[in-house]
């Protein structure tokens, strides 16, 4: 997992929707089979969970990677902030009765495969992977709080915030970025994210239908809009990393 640098997508859309998921009735994030009523807000919950437990392992790496010792100190701490964030939402599930890994479990192979996919070849590409991927995840978790609310929305909105790693980023890649063959080729690794980045999303919104009937657009279960602001918010980003 794994916020950006900016502000976490806004849009301005509120649909009233009802749609048929795996034979159950979907109607807001609730979910209706013949087990009961079950809170589908634990797909979103469960990427959460997964991203934080993801950007910990990220950061983490980058923090041994780090040129020098305050890039370490700055990047190990940020890590142990992902991991309290994790330690919140597992608790959170737990108090409802989910266990964590459950929860988290139809996410792990799409995020592993993106982030192998997404080795970087040194400290600052690993930076700006890091930063942009984790960005565009948070957006989509921003994107299906429209439907949620109560303790769950709060806890997802408190966890997903910035915790202080864009502004760290920035600077380290706009210093970097003094050399122009550097600045060229951090430029091009941020395009490929993003090309990587939403063929995942919309992979994973395939696999994960709780998931994906919190993000489709209307009652006509579209995702256009919603990849657009994804890639919107993505490209803003990347301006506010001078690439």
């Amino acid at each position: 997992m794994i916020a950006g640098v900016g502000d976490v997508v806004h849009h301005h859309r509120r649909a009233s929707w009802s749609q048929a998921v795996h034979g159950r009735v979907v109607v807001g994030f609730r979910a209706v089979s013949d087990g009961g009523v079950r809170d589908e807000s634990r797909a979103l919950l469960g990427l959460v969970a997964y991203g934080e437990l993801a950007a910990f392992s990220r950061l983490a790496a980058d923090a041994q990677r780090a040129p020098d010792l305050p890039g370490r100190i700055e990047l190990a701490t940020l890590a142990a902030v992902e991991m309290d964030h994790f330690r919140r939402v597992r608790d959170h599930l737990a108090a409802g009765g989910v266990e964590v890994s459950e929860a988290m479990a139809p996410f792990v192979e799409r995020v592993d495969g993106l982030l192998r996919t997404l080795a970087a070849r040194d400290w600052v590409e690993g930076l700006v992977a890091t930063t942009l991927g984790r960005g565009l995840v948070t957006d989509l978790q921003a994107e299906a709080l429209d439907g949620l609310s109560g303790p769950d929305a709060e806890l997802v909105r408190e966890v997903i915030a910035d915790a202080g790693h864009d502004a760290f980023v920035a600077e380290r890649v706009r210093a970097a970025c003094a050399d122009p063959q550097v600045h060229g080729r951090l430029s091009m690794w941020a395009r490929r994210l993003l090309g990587e980045a939403l063929a995942a999303v919309t992979a994973a919104l395939d696999e994960n239908p709780g998931l994906a009937a919190v993000v489709a657009e209307g009652t006509s279960g579209t995702r256009s809009p919603v990849l657009k602001r994804l890639k919107s918010a993505h490209n803003k980003r990347v301006a506010a990393l001078g690439l």
